[in-house]
């Protein structure tokens, strides 16, 4: 049958004038038939395929021969030297039909499975092969081209019936554009639709979907037959004018007619066929008023013609519709690595076809995915160079149109360089533009791109973009010599370099929405020979703006480290490496790189460089609790900073010296570094520094107790940072200024620094900050009793700390977690956030964090009556702290251990660890904690009736409340232990004034804990005074505070509330207590046990 073929097929070949493309295709089935002879029996598949592919051959031969004569077929000419040289044969000799010359290897080719796959690859190829050669594909590009040109004079006439373009197997995500299409076309008399879009969106796909939309049967049926009759015109009938003749026809017939012309972009764009098409195009178009026209074309623009066209513009499909195609296609579920490489296809329909085909075949998505991004559109092809088979194809054909030159090429390979595309504001557009060749004018190349698809204007600043797959394409335009590149890459490395200010609101406008497209300059231009100069320099200030949101960019400097020479920007790069690491966590690569830098400027003999390494050294030892180390460094820093006269960096240091003074809680000598460090930076006019410096200054008269003092520095620090505009440093005051609030228990206030802090922290970007921020406000709710309102904002800094991967940030929140479920008595619940807090700290060498959290566990063992455990623990993390030297931290333990002493009843050791904290806070100058050690001192003497003892110890706490620490909820505990005294010497309206005074307080700062637990005092004196009913009342007060808190203390009260009713005899009265509550407090008196 193929040489019967093959004969039909010659006689055919003579009467077209491309005889040398036609026998390439005889010549190339001759060639099949010779090398499958001996295994025709094996092959029955594939030479029934070839047949098929030759009579559709001979079939479009017979009737372009009969129809058109001997010019216009160009796109013939191309289709029929593809299917014989570049694809589709040449594919069927050299993967199908090679194995099966000797049966050995045939054999092997069986066994192996593969006969089957590539059998239905070789189909499928054959099937879009006979789609792109169909009749009616080529009855449509013939009445686009030959329709333009003087045709001569042939054989008569001779109709062929023709056939529509075969209806798309998939349509997924369009049926909205259908829709919109179809109505136009059937709700107007003379419809012009146009659908534009890039290659491979989906143009096509639409237009033959709406062509075979049951809706349109009646144009269907006319295009079947009446566009085929027009086509068939006999020459002697055309004259000079086949358009006029074309249009006759269709005038001729009453009946709606829709015409469909696919890419007519083939022919628009070059130039001089233009007035052709627009001739062709006018007069079809006022031809008769129930004509439709249905073109497709790529790029955003209709041809522009004195009639209007109604625009269709398709856009990608959506991310749900792109899961269901891939699916369909691949027979197979979509995966993690499926996912991620759809989202950079982003919608669009040939490479979600062809990503699907190929895993059908056997391609695994993980590998499609890695060998995407490194190579890009140039993955995903399915065999041969069509535009519906190739990606890279498809797209090239956008890219190298005539409608596109060299400049314009030359700035799409630019933008592929801009993941986020080329910004339209200052100063990166008019910075991109100054890079280009003199002629070049950007805004109208710009547009002129827009129109082709390839760019598009989005977002509000807008931004020139292109999909994923063109910017993989145009990645390949770049030409590394170009001096352009280099200019552009200058601009961006000297713009980083002028805005280095992280705080700066006017640097971050500039700097943070252009992050990724700095990155991809950036390390685009690291592997340029030669680098260009100061690369190193904008890749350190690069990565301090990425820490500065939350991205670890360490890799980038271990890259560019690695291809650079030793230099003093080389020292720079490991300095800031160093930096990074210590950000991160990553103590022990800080000290490494820390080590490198400080080699590079001693070779260098760099003495600046290698005291700000001391300094960056001494900071990492100290956040170790290598205290002496760190010293040992800041000490070596001074010395070089005083030697080559640079008070600048002396300041800085004294500043640090100071800071490790806090760490040690030596407060004076801290106080007087900070003082030191204070007077320096005003000698040189350094208000930052002074704005820094008195922030510091703050720290050491809070932790006196100082808190008018504090103010005082915070309030000055805030100033000076508003001087010199620096918003972080004003956030930051605003928050220090909020915690002295906080801890004079005026709340309101507290809350409006820290929501004017959280704004502030918001406008600079600096996560960390709302994080912290967050977590400050929570305890605000704390204290007020809001524990919802607390969780959810512990849960916001906590959803922060992990976003921006600050793990100290996320400990120090968990442990804020864990405190807040101690107050519900939510203790399982407490102990996992203190567990991983703990974690946390451990993992990150930060020796402080984990003593801390080790304090919280063994309160929490304290919690629950687990006493030896707690004393254990409480007893590793005191020589922990001590290790470390942190004064505030065996103060606590101390205090602890005497707390766990008085609930195991031995009073003499309890009295002996208080009286060890009581020293500890007086050496610190901690007059808070040193008041509250004095309750608990008189607490201890009312535990063992020396009340005038316990009153001495009172009275001092009370003093120090009320002249030295502004604190009224510690000021109302002591007023309850004095009630309590009254109550032991049996003076009743003493003990009610003093309980009387702590409720008024508590109601003051807003504590209903401290409420419900004066209501409860005041319950228990009236039961000793013999005043039951009053007793009922205040209990069920506090009660009801305790359960509105979701405090522990409700099930003591409640226990306390039953004494009253047993005593009253009253067992089954509740008093005011209704609904749910009733339930709990006999479920508890149950559980209880009392009677």
């Amino acid at each position: 049958m193929i040489v019967e073929d093959t004969k039909d097929a010659g006689e055919a070949a003579s009467k077209v004038p491309y005889v040398k493309a036609v026998a390439g295709v005889l010549s190339q089935i001759i060639k099949i038939r010779d090398e499958i002879q001996a295994h025709k029996d094996r092959c029955g598949e594939i030479i029934d395929l070839v047949q098929l592919k030759s009579r559709t051959i001979l079939q479009s031969l017979d009737q372009v021969y009969d129809a058109t004569g001997v010019t216009g077929l160009e796109n013939l000419k191309s289709d029929l030297e593809e299917y014989a040289e570049n694809s589709f044969l040449q594919a069927v000799l050299r993967e199908e039909l090679e194995p099966f010359k000797t049966p050995s290897r045939w054999i092997s080719y069986i066994n192996r499975g593969k006969n089957s796959g590539d059998l239905q690859k070789l189909e499928r190829e054959l099937d879009e092969f006979k789609d792109r050669f169909s009749v009616c594909h080529t009855t449509c590009r013939n009445i686009s081209r030959s329709s333009f040109q003087t045709l001569q004079s042939a054989q008569p006439a001779k109709v062929v019936p023709q056939a529509l373009p075969t209806s798309p197997d998939v349509v997924i995500g369009r049926e909205s554009v259908v829709e919109s299409v179809v109505t136009i076309i059937i709700s107007s008399s003379r419809p012009r639709v146009a659908i534009l879009g890039s290659g491979g969106i989906g143009k096509t796909t639409i237009g033959t979907t709406v062509l075979h939309d049951s809706r349109l049967a009646p144009t269907v049926e006319l295009l079947e037959t009446r566009i085929a009759d027009a086509l068939s015109i006999p020459m002697s009938e055309r004259g000079t004018d086949v358009v006029s003749q074309i249009v006759n026809r269709i005038c001729s017939d009453a009946n709606p007619v829709l015409l469909y012309i696919d890419n007519l972009e083939t022919v628009w764009d070059v130039e001089s066929e233009q007035p052709k098409v627009d001739r062709f195009l006018e007069l079809l178009s006022g031809a008769k008023t129930n004509f439709a026209l249905l073109i497709t074309m790529r790029g955003t623009q209709e041809p522009k013609t004195s009639f209007s066209w109604e625009p269709c513009i398709v856009g990608g499909v959506d991310s749900s519709s792109s899961i269901t195609i891939y699916e369909l296609l691949s027979k197979k579920p979509a995966e993690a690595s499926t996912h991620e490489l759809l989202l950079q296809l982003r919608g669009s329909p040939l490479a979600i076809k062809l990503f699907a085909l190929m895993v059908k075949e056997g391609d695994k998505p993980s590998q499609l995915l890695s060998s995407w991004n490194e190579r890009g559109a140039k993955v995903l092809e399915i065999g041969g160079k069509h535009r519906l088979s190739s990606l890279e194809q498809s797209i090239h054909l956008s890219v190298f149109s005539p409608r596109i030159d060299d400049t314009a090429r030359l700035i799409l390979g630019l933008i592929s360089l801009m993941p986020d595309g080329l910004s339209t504001c200052s100063p990166w557009f008019e910075g991109f533009e100054s890079t280009l060749p003199d002629n070049a004018v950007l805004q109208p190349i710009l547009r002129a791109l827009r129109r082709t698809a390839l760019l598009d204007e989005v977002g509000e600043p807008s931004r020139w973009q292109m999909l994923p797959p063109i910017r993989q394409f145009c990645l390949q335009l770049i030409d590394s010599t170009s001096s352009t590149l280099i200019s552009l890459i200058q601009l961006y490395i000297e713009t980083v370099g002028k805005h280095w200010d992280y705080s700066s609101s006017t640097s971050q406008a500039v700097i943070l929405p252009e992050m990724a497209n700095i990155r991809g300059l950036l390390l685009h231009s690291s592997n340029l020979e030669p680098s260009p100069s100061r690369i190193g320099y904008a890749i350190t200030e690069y990565v301090g703006w990425a820490s500065w949101q939350g991205i670890d960019e360490s890799t980038i400097l271990s890259s560019f480290l690695r291809l650079s020479n030793p230099s003093n920007e080389q020292a720079a790069l490991y300095q800031k490496l160093g930096m990074v690491h210590h950000y991160w966590g990553r103590l022990d690569a800080a000290e490494i790189s820390f080590a490198s830098a400080l080699k590079l400027y001693g070779d260098a003999r760099d003495p600046v460089g290698e005291a700000n390494i001391h300094i960056l050294s001494g900071k990492l030892l100290t956040s170790q609790d290598q205290l002496d180390a760190a010293e040992a460094s800041f000490t070596h820093a001074l010395t070089l900073y005083c030697a080559t006269q640079n008070r600048l960096g002396e300041a800085n240091t004294r500043q640090s010296i100071g800071t490790l003074h806090m760490r040690r809680d030596q407060l004076k000598a801290a106080e007087a570094s900070f003082v030191h460090s204070l007077e320096l930076y005003g000698d040189i006019h350094h208000r930052l520094g002074e704005a820094n410096t008195h922030f510091e200054i703050g720290g050491p008269h809070i932790r006196q107790g100082r808190l008018d003092s504090a103010e005082l520095s915070f309030t000055r620090a805030l100033e000076l940072q508003g001087e010199v505009r620096n918003r972080l440093g004003e956030a930051t005051a605003h928050e220090s200024i909020g915690k002295i609030y906080i801890l004079r228990d005026q709340l309101d206030a507290a809350e409006s620094s820290f929501t004017h802090a959280l704004k502030l922290y918001g406008e600079v970007h600096s996560r960390s900050g709302e994080a912290s921020t967050h977590e400050s406000l929570g305890n605000i709710h704390m204290r007020r009793d809001q524990l919802d309102a607390a969780e959810s904002s512990f849960n916001h800094a906590l959803e922060i700390y992990c976003e921006i991967q600050n793990r100290l940030g996320a400990g120090s929140a968990c442990q804020s977690l864990g405190r807040l479920f101690m107050r519900r008595d939510q203790l399982d619940a407490a102990m996992s956030s203190f567990s991983y807090a703990l974690k946390v700290y451990s993992e990150t060498q930060n020796r402080f964090g984990e003593a801390n959290a080790r304090y919280s566990i063994g309160n929490l063992h304290v919690r629950r009556g687990q006493l030896d455990a707690a004393k254990a623990l409480v007893t590793l993390t005191l020589g922990e702290y001590r290790e470390i030297k942190y004064k505030w931290g065996i103060a606590n333990c101390t205090f602890l251990l005497g707390q766990i002493c008085f609930r195991e009843q031995k009073l003499e050791a309890a009295d002996s660890a208080f009286s060890q904290a009581l020293m500890f806070w007086e050496d610190i100058g901690d007059y808070r904690n040193f008041a509250e050690t004095h309750q608990a001192i008189g607490d201890l003497y009312l535990k063992r009736m020396q009340l005038d003892e316990a009153e001495m110890s009172l009275n001092r706490a009370l003093d120090i409340y009320t002249t030295k620490v502004a604190c009224r909820t510690l000021e109302a505990l002591t007023n309850r232990s004095i009630g309590e005294l009254h109550l032991f010497r049996g003076q009743f309206e003493g003990s009610e004034q003093a309980f009387r005074r702590a409720l008024k307080l508590d109601t003051a700062a807003s504590s209903r804990v401290g409420q419900g637990q004066s209501y409860r005092c005041l319950g228990g004196m009236f039961m000793k005074k013999g005043d039951p009913d009053a007793a009922e009342s205040f209990y069920v007060d506090a009660l009801r505070l305790f359960l509105e808190i979701e405090d522990y203390q409700a099930s003591p009260c409640l226990l306390d509330l039953g004494k009253v009713w047993v005593q009253q005899g009253k067992i089954g009265k509740v008093g005011r207590i209704e609904g749910e509550d009733v339930e709990l407090l006999r479920s508890s008196w149950d559980a209880r046990g009392e009677t």
